[in-house]
């Protein structure tokens, strides 16, 4: 996924777009842990509740799980939530919605040395 279809996905969910993370870092990098053999996830949300981090493999649910890991739910409430807001925003797509708010983020260049390159950092506007 890139910024634009999370902006775009954020504001297709209204709810969700009102407790967008303040940060989201994005990378076309895996992120895995050994855990009885590798573990890929689509996505992290850090304990601070204000970021989410998405990998090369985040879809369409991952931007809700994580959001709703933000706001404190457990894993099974976190796919559910991920899993209904996926389904609400494929079967509205494209269908021209009233903008009631605008979520929008814009790229800032304050990454570590050694992700510089691997790692985009966005910020809420």
């Amino acid at each position: 996924m890139d910024i634009s279809e999370v902006e775009e996905l954020l504001r297709s969910l209204k709810l969700l777009g009102l407790v967008a993370p303040q940060h989201i870092f994005i990378t076309d990098e895996p992120i895995t842990a050994e855990v009885d053999g590798k573990i890929f996830f689509r996505g992290v949300a850090p304990l601070s509740g204000s970021a989410i981090i998405l990998s090369r493999d985040a879809d369409i649910t991952t931007v809700p799980h994580e959001i709703a890991h933000t706001l404190g739910f457990g894993e099974l409430a976190a796919d559910i939530i991920g899993k209904i807001a996926a389904l609400k925003y494929s079967t509205f797509r494209g269908i021209p919605l009233p903008k009631i708010m605008e979520v929008r983020y814009r790229e800032v260049d304050d990454v570590p040395p050694h992700l510089k390159g691997r790692v985009r950092h966005y910020v809420r506007a």
